[in-house]
């Protein structure tokens, strides 16, 4: 692991006479869109920027030599992880539009998440108890089609969901695996669509 991480990341910024809101502006004029809170996140080790976004911090803090200047010992180096988005939004806890934007922190993950995974959201709330509990992540494969009986992410009517889809008598059905909640029933003139199918 890289020793220290995030304080010397938060060194090199300071070295190189940046605030975190103006590390946030260059990073997105570059085309790396973050904000000032996902700079602060690095530097405190919440969560770690992607390959990119390392690689553009570091230009913008003159960081020539990436491997000493991080403290990198050769048996250090490794493969790292994949880098996923995680939404900051839980689903069925706000609006489903937050899926296509780029409020998102990336996180690193391992081989215990689907290689299938293309982000991940957090579940607010117990309708899908006790398969998925509130606050926990889970991650979701984008795909635009559901087999019956399979759970996905939706948006339904400008909310996010996660929930399993069925289709009853020729109706399409969101279903909680909480048996205390109704199913919900999408109509025709209701705004609906699927974001991905959850993997894990």
């Amino acid at each position: 692991m890289i020793r220290e991480f995030g304080a010397r990341l938060a060194a090199a910024r300071k070295s190189a006479g940046l605030n975190q809101t103006e590390v946030a502006r260059l990073m997105t004029e570059a085309g790396y869109p973050v904000r000032t809170q996902a700079v602060s996140k690095w530097e405190r080790e919440t969560t770690l920027p992607s390959a990119v976004q390392l690689i553009e911090l570091c230009r913008l803090y003159a960081i020539r030599d990436v491997a000493a200047y991080f403290g990198l010992a050769p048996e250090e180096l490794r493969t790292p992880g994949r880098i996923l988005p995680l939404y900051r939004l839980a689903v069925s806890a706000g609006t489903g539009e937050f899926l296509d934007g780029s409020d998102y922190d990336t996180v690193e993950v391992g081989e215990e998440v689907s290689p299938q995974a293309d982000f991940g959201v957090r579940i607010a709330g117990d309708s899908m108890e006790p398969r998925f509990v509130n606050g926990q992540i889970v991650w979701v494969h984008r795909q635009d089609t559901l087999r019956p009986g399979e759970i996905g992410v939706f948006l339904y009517n400008g909310s996010g969901y996660c929930k399993r889809l069925e289709r009853r008598n020729g109706a399409t059905e969101l279903v909680s695996l909480n048996p205390l909640y109704a199913p919900i029933r999408v109509r025709e003139e209701d705004e609906f669509r699927l974001f991905g199918k959850v993997v894990g």
